[in-house]
């Protein structure tokens, strides 16, 4: 598995471990997600993801991120589209980012994500 360009073994871990992934943002902040495979995944949690296309040499491609108040259901439904479109561009992961308490930190967070890597945004719709 390559994080930040460093190669860790993943290799004797359980079957419940998850691969890390940290994202710098323009701010030069870090945020450290968690990497699943965009098949079959599950987080009903709030958060903010980054959809990913994992290069040949083992470097990630951020495709979009989003925030949503449930990722996989959010970015699975309301995010269908735009995650179809990642798809066909060679997505196979999402990385997800829980540490944000707040939809206003998430928020913040993803916009930080987005501008660093230049990037679109997912914003979930609010109905009144």
């Amino acid at each position: 598995m390559l994080i930040n360009d460093h190669t860790s073994a993943d290799a004797g871990n359980t079957p419940d471990f998850v691969p890390l992934f940290w994202w710098q943002g323009w701010s030069t902040r870090w945020y450290l997600t968690s990497v699943f495979n965009l098949k079959g995944f599950s987080c009903r949690e709030a958060g903010l993801f980054v959809v990913v296309r994992r290069e040949g040499d083992g470097q990630c491609t951020p495709l979009m991120v989003g925030m949503a108040d449930s990722v996989s259901d959010d970015l699975y439904g309301q995010f269908g589209d735009a995650l179809l479109r990642a798809i066909k561009a060679g997505a196979t992961e999402v990385h997800v980012h829980l540490a944000e308490a707040d939809t206003m930190k998430r928020e913040a967070a993803m916009e930080d994500i987005a501008a660093g890597w230049q990037m679109p945004m997912m914003r979930p719709v609010v109905y009144a």
